[in-house]
């Protein structure tokens, strides 16, 4: 199964500052517009909009949303990776290469390490751990990163800086059989 996409909201204005008719629009949307599947799943959606609106200003909600991953847009993905670990000299094998990548898109967490010291662990881009919302964040922080004077100099450091970022825009360029588009 897909990892669910966990959405934070706020109720971040009080309802009694809207007019009967701008509540009615909202209403009419949101129980009308959508439903349940069936009685069962459409008596927690109005449960769920009966708590956001008796909410107080500030209140925060949490859901899951389950979008599978885009397998156009993995491939996509893993094609740029791959045609960057292809054309740099650092690193000898892919997985570094790769866990530098997250290290450099900030796509990991803090753990602590056996003698106590902080140390930053990649985390895994795989279909089961990773939502389709995340790729897609992790794909943009990876691109922005690459984009620095200090990923280019890592992976090409015999070229000058502007021959550094021309040839991070030519790989990026190249999507022969990649499946879409970033």
């Amino acid at each position: 199964m897909t990892k669910p996409s966990s959405i934070l909201i706020m109720k971040a204005h009080p309802l009694a500052n809207w007019s009967e008719h701008e509540l009615s629009i909202v209403r009419r949307f949101i129980f009308d517009g959508i439903r349940g599947l069936n009685e069962q799943h459409n008596t927690r959606w109005r449960r769920f909009w009966s708590r956001i609106w008796k909410a107080e200003v500030g209140q925060v909600f949490q859901f899951d949303n389950v979008v599978e991953r885009s397998g156009p847009y993995h491939r996509m993905h893993m094609g740029m990776e791959q045609r960057l670990f292809e054309s740099q000299e650092r690193w000898p094998q892919l997985e570094p290469f790769r866990d530098w990548l997250k290290v450099g898109a900030a796509w990991g967490d803090y753990q602590v390490g056996p003698r106590g010291a902080l140390r930053f662990v990649p985390r895994s881009t795989s279909y089961e751990l990773c939502s389709d919302d995340e790729m897609r964040e992790v794909h943009a922080a990876m691109l922005a990163f690459l984009r620095t004077p200090y990923a280019q100099r890592r992976l090409w450091p015999h070229l000058q800086p502007a021959k550094r970022a021309e040839m991070l825009e030519s790989v990026l360029a190249r999507r022969e059989d990649d499946g879409g588009q970033p």
